[in-house]
């Protein structure tokens, strides 16, 4: 065994004051860094007046025409609108990469329950997206709740759901959902080993990885499923491990409570649900062997549990699924479970059949190697003006790279997981396995487009994988020696995090600092795979290990 906390002993101490203060402080650092940036040093430019250090980005685009202003935190950046042949400007406001579908679609189903009905034929609020409709209702929350703020505190006129449609109505749950993401990873690590060096590790990962990081900063649906896939687990571990009858009933129906609500957000939870209905199986199966594995389990009478089993893990999970439908059937895009079928089928053929290309598309090996990352965000001069210090021109730019440190030192620690699931027979590292394998496989046989952000899921058991590792190797050594491997470890990424930040807060930096050539400072994140052909190939072909 990797450590006797592994098979459930004291688990009434696994959390305690030490734990909390972990939790507080990495969670408040998690949300400092996603709701202010991008944070940046003030003293250089102004020494004499104003704060050494501000959030805000000055002339920058702050309306699709172009026009340059000051943006400050989350409303940052901002996307000017370009012309197409009708002349009209595309994105209309501000949207940053797939922000031109999600907070709309978000803002249509608010619009379309307040001015449509079910009779309403052809309402000009229905739309179609082969995603389902939790995650964009969660946008849509945050849209309307800004519009409530905008009303209440500042003196603003209108509709809440318009006053908060805006760049920072449609990031502001992402980064709430994004911030929790760290807790949430913390308290599984705690319940999935009781070793704190385990949660520290993995919370500080998550903090500081670059993936997490921009998901949080940005309108679009994927860090939402993310957070309940995490909340998932941990309450499948909070099931596995509960003392009373009553706990493991409540525990397994708040489990399939979330995992509802997870796959009414995005399709990928359905790999978490498999993954903790396969594990219950198993351990049902052991059961009866009268064999251990993990956590010990409660005796309960096996009727009851099957009963409350498929209420909670497919009664529950429907009910809400279809119930996350409900603004459709409001405004009249549906009418019966027929067309809600219909669409399903149509969203399935659409992920199977499409054959769309785009130049920043990748294929699912390429992910854990960081081979092509999406740029969400690009502006260049005359805007930001000149370098202060080099007096070369500015550019910003924006993309979905994970922290290299994290991704790529995780890999190893991955491949060696079937190590310790068969020789330590680690109930710890066999959940890390299959979560990463069902969250990552699924992806290799599809053909149409796909993304790096596409590794999400997968990317959440990287993390768990190189804080176990991590923290078994530390559990071989001798205090002080075996905190001072993890904290060095964790320094370094925190090191990567701050050189890599301009990637993921679009801050903005010289030609010169994002390429290496001439005069190129000692800052900046050089494009360290600096592969990229000139001319581009054609979106048909991928142009991998280019970070352009």
């Amino acid at each position: 065994m990797i450590a006797p906390g592994e098979r459930g002993r004291n688990l009434h101490r696994y959390f305690d004051r030490v734990d909390l203060v972990a939790l507080l402080v990495l969670t408040a650092v998690a949300f400092v860094l996603r709701f202010f940036s991008p944070i940046l040093p003030d003293f250089f430019l102004h020494p004499s007046s104003g704060p050494w250090v501000t959030n805000c980005v000055s002339r920058t685009p702050v309306d699709p025409t172009g026009t340059a202003g000051t943006l400050c935190g989350l409303a940052y950046p901002f996307n000017r609108g370009y012309a197409d042949s009708n002349g009209q400007l595309s994105p209309p406001n501000g949207q940053v990469f797939d922000e031109i579908y999600f907070p709309v679609d978000a803002y249509y189903d608010v619009k379309g329950m307040e001015l449509c009905r079910p009779a309403t034929v052809g309402c000009r609020f229905d739309y179609i997206d082969p995603e389902p409709p939790l995650a964009k209702e969660i946008i849509a929350a945050g849209e309307w709740g800004y519009g409530w703020f905008r009303a209440t505190f500042q003196g603003a006129r209108g509709d809440y759901i318009d006053l908060g449609f805006n760049t920072f109505g449609w990031r502001i749950m992402s980064c709430l959902f994004g911030t929790l993401c760290i807790p949430m990873m913390y308290l599984f690590a705690r319940r999935l080993w009781p070793n704190r060096l385990f949660a520290i590790a993995a919370g500080t990962l998550v903090c500081f990885d670059g993936m997490f990081f921009i998901q949080s900063r940005i309108g679009m649906i994927d860090i939402f499923p993310i957070f309940l896939i995490l909340l998932s687990y941990f309450l499948f571990m909070v099931h596995i491990q509960s003392r009373t009858f009553n706990a493991s009933m409540i525990s397994l129906l708040a489990l399939g409570t979330v995992l509802g609500i997870g796959i009414a957000a995005k399709w990928v939870v359905l790999a978490a649900w498999g993954s903790i209905g396969f594990f219950l199986l198993v351990r049902l199966v052991l059961r009866a062997l009268r064999r251990e594995w993990g956590p010990v389990t409660l005796s309960v009478p096996l009727p009851a549990y099957l009963s409350v089993g498929v209420i909670a893990l497919i009664v529950i999970p429907a009910v809400i699924y279809l119930a996350s439908w409900y603004p459709f059937f409001a405004r009249g895009q549906f009418h019966t479970l027929s067309d809600l079928w219909n669409y399903q089928v149509w969203a399935f053929e659409y992920h199977k059949n499409l054959t769309a290309t785009h130049p920043y598309g990748s294929p699912a090996w390429s992910w854990p190697l960081l081979a092509r990352p999406v740029l969400y965000y690009a502006e260049y001069f005359p805007y930001f003006g000149l370098d202060h210090f080099t007096g070369q021109e500015l550019q910003a730019r924006m993309l979905d790279l994970g922290n290299p440190w994290i991704w790529l030192t995780s890999l190893p620690c991955v491949v060696s997981l079937p190590y310790f699931v068969v020789r330590h027979r680690s109930f710890p590292a066999a959940v890390i396995l299959l979560g990463f394998i069902t969250q990552y496989a699924p992806w290799w046989p599809i053909t149409r487009v796909l993304f790096m952000y596409h590794m999400f899921g997968g990317l959440v058991f990287m993390v768990l994988a190189l804080a176990f590792v991590l923290a078994h190797f530390a559990s071989k050594l001798r205090p002080p020696d075996h905190n001072l491997l993890v904290a060095a470890h964790l320094a370094v990424a925190v090191l990567f995090f701050g050189y890599f930040y301009p990637v993921w807060t679009a801050v903005p930096l010289s030609n010169s600092a994002w390429a290496i050539g001439a005069g190129t400072p000692p800052w900046g994140p050089k494009l360290w795979f600096d592969h990229c052909p000139n001319p581009p190939p054609p979106p048909s072909q991928p142009d991998l290990f280019c970070w352009n």
